[in-house]
């Protein structure tokens, strides 16, 4: 059996999650609750009503799983921009 570890916000008796998961609707699923610490709350409700309001665009990926791939110096002369 998979598992998989995902964000969500409750609305009511419903669970928002951050992103979609491979399951096909009516899967039933057992769900364990960590709730969040209250700033980090107050922070995502803030970001959904700025992206309600048109004023941000929140990535629907979570920074965490965004790969951070820091360059890497290879040997040779600069390259130059020629047009």
């Amino acid at each position: 059996m998979e598992r998989w570890v995902v964000k969500a916000v409750v609305q009511g008796k419903t669970l928002v999650l951050d992103e979609a998961l491979p399951l096909p609707d009516g899967t039933t699923v057992t769900v364990t609750v960590i709730p969040q610490d209250v700033e980090e709350q107050r922070r995502r409700e803030l970001y959904a009503q700025l992206e309600a309001e048109g004023l941000i665009r929140v990535p629907k990926t979570s920074p965490d799983k965004i790969p951070h791939n820091p360059p890497i110096a290879i040997p040779g002369k600069p390259l130059t921009n020629h047009h």
